[in-house]
């Protein structure tokens, strides 16, 4: 069963990208479908999972980087775009930390996936993607960023910059309630 359904508006024109992105609709579909038929909690499901993130993302994200500055995309947007993807190996890292007392770890990861490939690639890669082709058409890398940062689709941005901000309360939250967990284990682990 398809959870995430790929087509035409998460298309970058990047096809290296949109190969790799379409790898981890692919994951996402499979965890979909495991948690669907309750095969999610075992441990070797999410395990497979987790390690297949971790290897998408160190080949996806250092694609990516590579791309950005091989295309000369301004640095603040390559450090931006870079700091986000720092942010996704964090919050595995955490959800992979916090599986034990997750309820269901299958389900949080599945819907952090979805949620998360659509706004990057809706906000930054289909950014990236822009950026690169104004370039290629003359721009120096400011001009494709400000043109880029200065398109005329205000309710989209709205939305993207909502989402990021929503993104990032979560991944405190989700950080602080690891924190919390280890604490209480250690305290249980005191006491026994």
């Amino acid at each position: 069963m398809e959870t995430f359904v790929w087509d035409q508006h998460f298309t970058t024109g990047i096809e290296q990208v949109d190969t790799q992105h379409q790898q981890l609709v692919h994951l996402i579909n499979r965890l979909g479908s495991a948690r669907i038929e309750g095969a999610t909690g075992e441990l070797d499901t999410l395990q497979a999972a987790f390690d297949q993130l971790a290897d998408y993302a160190r080949h996806h994200f250092a694609d990516e980087q590579r791309l950005m500055l091989e295309a000369g995309l301004a640095s603040r947007y390559r450090d931006s775009h870079h700091r986000h993807h720092a942010d996704f190996v964090a919050q595995l890292s955490k959800m992979w930390q916090a599986r034990g007392s997750t309820s269901n770890p299958a389900e949080v990861l599945h819907g952090f996936l979805r949620s998360w490939l659509g706004f990057h690639i809706l906000g930054e890669d289909q950014s990236m993607a822009r950026q690169m082709l104004l370039i290629r058409s003359g721009k120096s890398p400011d001009e494709a960023y400000a043109l880029d940062q200065a398109r005329d689709d205000n309710a989209t941005n709205a939305l993207l910059q909502a989402i990021t901000t929503l993104y990032r309360v979560l991944t405190q939250q989700n950080a602080d309630l690891v924190a919390a967990n280890l604490v209480l284990e250690q305290r249980v682990d005191a006491r026994t």
